[in-house]
């Protein structure tokens, strides 16, 4: 198997930056923004991790923090060549991260991504075991991203110390069995998914199950891309039920695929974890 393969190491010469340099220009193309504009000078002082196949470098991971004061570790980029995106070498990235940030004293991993993108969130939510508490309008586009809709973000968290997964795995699958599906979602005439077509949702009343369900798109891009009103429709009511969830104490804590047009996050009450 490929996975197998690739090696995960941590980036310590400056001929090895040099090649996440040259990967990250592959990558991002017109739209790039040289890292080292973002790296502290002294390369042991960030986290760089480099995965290599066969000796070349296929993706990377950034990040960066202050052990001295809240502990946290703030991942900013993982770059991975396309013809290996599917294969695993993210997981691997993030594991590696996790290793190395907890031999270096940290506690928590914390980063942003696009909360509408289902394959990333199963790997950080249900694959990972992070989760979501908090949820950004509007910031600012990542290198290579283009869009008409506002680009929001959710805020994940990863707990570096904490290893007791068969603990979290039998909570959340009892919480699954139990969760009630907060809206529902269904088709249009041409088979995209919809969220709440009746406007069932209500951000003033209050939520007082220990889980909810929500659905978002299996592929977003291709909603971006075929129906971009559909696609300003998911942002917006979406984005809506995010703050009222986590404004009531509720947190993210894995997505489901549910079929080939939505999978589904799991919301739990926070008091229910001990974060």
């Amino acid at each position: 198997m490929m996975l197998e393969s690739v090696l995960v190491k941590q980036v310590t010469t400056k001929e090895e930056l040099e090649k996440v340099f040259d990967l990250e220009r592959e990558i991002w193309q017109d739209t790039y923004e040289p890292m080292h504009q973002m790296l502290k000078e002294d390369l042991n002082s960030t986290l760089l991790v480099g995965a290599y196949l066969e000796g070349e470098l296929i993706g990377f991971s950034y990040g960066d923090g202050d052990r001295s004061s809240e502990g946290v570790l703030y991942s900013h980029l993982l770059g991975i060549k396309r013809q290996y995106r599917e294969i695993g070498v993210g997981e691997l990235l993030k594991l590696k991260q996790k290793e190395l940030a907890d031999e270096l004293g940290y506690t928590k991993c914390q980063w942003l991504f696009e909360p509408l993108e289902a394959r990333t969130a199963y790997l950080y939510f249900t694959k990972l075991r992070a989760y979501g508490t908090a949820y950004i309008e509007n910031r600012e586009p990542e290198m290579g991203e283009a869009s008409a809709i506002p680009t929001d973000r959710l805020i994940v968290e990863w707990n570096i110390q904490d290893e007791d997964h068969i603990r979290w795995d039998a909570k959340i699958d009892e919480l699954k069995d139990s969760a009630a599906e907060i809206v529902p979602s269904s088709l249009t005439i041409v088979g995209l998914p919809v969220l709440d077509s009746e406007h069932q949702f209500d951000s003033d009343i209050s939520y007082l199950k220990d889980a909810y369900t929500l659905a978002i798109p299996s592929s977003f891009m291709k909603i971006k891309v075929e129906s971009p009103s559909l696609a300003e429709d998911w942002r917006y009511k979406t984005r809506t039920i995010f703050q009222t969830l986590f404004r009531q104490g509720y947190m993210i804590v894995c997505l489901t695929p549910t079929n080939e047009h939505v999978s589904h996050y799991l919301f739990v009450k926070r008091t229910l974890f001990a974060m």
